[in-house]
């Protein structure tokens, strides 16, 4: 008997297991088991299977875990608040935490930037004046050392 080819498809994460002699395998298995916390680091991923005539077949493969970029700080973005919103000359952009923050882009809804800001010594809180902005919706992404976070903001200039 040949061995079973095993076949671990990466799109979308998932191993498929053919046989050209048993349909379905008997037994497949995965270690770790799926849904186990790995840790950080280098960690070896190996799935098995097994027809009904005893034939086995493994696979493994080299999952390189790192930290989440930001994961520490995920509060302290949740932190950072745009008021007034609507707005109509100006908006204030509060970092009460005064999280390591580099700068604002705003977007209107199309995609195009329509401003990019320096926030790198902006303390607490800024004041961006917005007044030459169209009455419309704009996305803020504020980008900092340690993260992203995206804001909305609605212009109404009346």
């Amino acid at each position: 008997m040949a061995p079973i080819p095993l076949e671990i498809t990466s799109a979308d994460g998932s191993a498929t297991v053919t046989d050209n002699c048993t349909d379905p395998v008997t037994i497949f298995s995965q270690d770790p088991a799926p849904g186990t916390t790995l840790g950080l680091g280098v960690q070896v991923v190996t799935f098995t299977a097994e027809d009904e005539y005893g034939n086995v077949s493994t696979c493994s493969f080299e999952l390189d875990v790192q930290d989440i970029l930001g994961n520490n700080n995920t509060e302290d973005f949740a932190s950072l608040v745009l008021y007034p919103n609507p707005a109509d000359s100006k908006v204030n952009l509060s970092n009460p935490r005064q999280i390591d923050l580099n700068n604002v882009t705003i977007y209107d809804l199309t995609g195009r930037i329509v401003n990019k800001i320096d926030l790198t010594t902006m303390g607490s809180e800024i004041t961006i004046d917005i007044s030459t902005l169209a009455n419309a919706t704009y996305m803020l992404v504020i980008k900092g050392s340690q993260g992203t976070s995206t804001k909305q903001l609605i212009v109404n200039n009346y």
